[in-house]
């Protein structure tokens, strides 16, 4: 993949940003369903094993991770064998690339039945054959919006017609891995402001410590402050530095050498609009429940979090106020949510433990062709 020449300096990332937070909108989060993973995993493991690779690369920017449903590590498992086989590709290294990989990086996350009553979660349950095919649902898909629902807003990265028919993605099977390349381009631009706010912050401490420092020695030692301040001002006016046009000739200068860094900048910014405007992004719909809440901030924080350490972001960031313990008494009780040592928590499950071991056999020889 090659990535937009205004983007160029960005990519590719091998660590996430120290600042997913950044911004006042949220970050969108990719849901994905068996086949876009599948497909991914084949065609990668066909070109090299250290070839790139659309989820690991949505993973590594920080500012839009990958989620599956729960059903989805069954069917990978179920399938992959079929999928390899079809496109010529080996079983045991579509496996490696797969959950040694690609999974690594996509969380598992299972929801209760009540987060399915959402209407246009409901909607996929229709399957009546008399129904026209616009208007016919898959149960097999409605983990995907239920994820995609829980963690809005959200961008369903899939080729399965089902979810355009229902107004919740516009992509097709030739589509949407350019629809996930867009959301990578957002992603990474976003993940570059972090890093870039991140190193504003620590060079202002730097020179605040400084300034900090100068002040104090100044206060504590008076006259050889002055001194130094009146040496320096009187080489400066003897070298020419304090003449007007040479002012302005400096002043005309930088603004000659920093123009082509901001039309660089400016260019990254359209080209970060654009790519938003092409997504078909599934938006928050109705009042979010403090397990909403706390799972959309989690999913795009990064980090375990306690309690304590959630309430006071969401207080910060979201203007949410609740209480650590209604945040653990929920986090504990829904099934979205992991716990680790230290009483933290995310969202959604690590799924390696499904990986299944490639036998001998199968990891020397190719699996046999589907004589379909």
């Amino acid at each position: 993949m090659v990535p937009d020449p205004a983007l160029a300096v960005l990519l590719p990332r091998h660590a996430p940003t120290a600042r997913p937070m950044l911004g006042s909108s949220p970050a969108l989060v990719a849901v994905a369903d068996t086949n876009a993973l599948l497909a991914r995993a084949c065609h990668a493991a066909r070109r090299s094993a250290t070839s790139r690779e659309l989820f690991t690369d949505l993973a590594n920017t920080g500012r839009s991770n990958t989620f599956v449903g729960a059903h989805v590590p069954g069917e990978l498992v179920e399938h992959l064998p079929d999928v390899a086989a079809s496109t010529s590709t080996p079983l045991a290294v579509a496996e490696q690339m797969l959950w040694g990989r690609i999974m690594q990086g996509v969380p598992v996350v299972e929801l209760p039945i009540r987060d399915y009553l959402n209407p246009r979660i409901r909607a996929l349950l229709r399957t009546d054959k008399d129904l026209p095919r616009s208007l016919r649902g898959d149960p097999d898909d409605i983990d995907t919006v239920a994820v995609a629902e829980f963690l809005a807003p959200s961008l369903i990265l899939s080729a399965d017609s089902v979810f355009t028919r229902f107004g919740l993605s516009t992509t097709t099977a030739a589509t949407w891995v350019e629809a996930g390349r867009n959301l990578l381009r957002m992603a990474g631009f976003e993940a570059a402001l972090g890093d870039a706010a991140l190193v504003a912050e620590l060079a202002a401490e730097a020179l605040l410590a400084g300034v900090g420092a100068a002040g104090k020695a100044a206060i504590k030692h008076p006259l050889p402050a002055l001194l130094v301040v009146a040496g320096a001002a009187y080489c400066a006016w003897r070298a020419g530095y304090l003449e007007p046009a040479r002012l302005r000739h400096a002043g005309r200068r930088l603004g000659a050498l920093s123009r082509p860094a901001l039309d660089c900048v400016g260019a990254a910014i359209e080209s970060h609009q654009d790519a938003r405007r092409a997504l078909h992004v599934i938006e928050p719909d109705g009042h979010p429940t403090i397990e909403q809440r706390a799972a959309r901030h989690l999913a795009r924080n990064g980090r375990a979090l306690t309690p304590g350490q959630l309430r006071d972001e969401l207080a910060r960031i979201a203007g949410y106020r609740v209480s650590a313990a209604a945040l653990k008494r929920a986090m504990r009780n829904h099934p979205a949510f992991s716990r680790h040592p230290g009483d933290a928590y995310t969202v959604g499950r690590a799924s390696e433990a499904l990986a299944p071991r490639t036998t001998a056999r199968s990891a020397a020889q190719p699996p046999p062709r589907d004589p379909r």
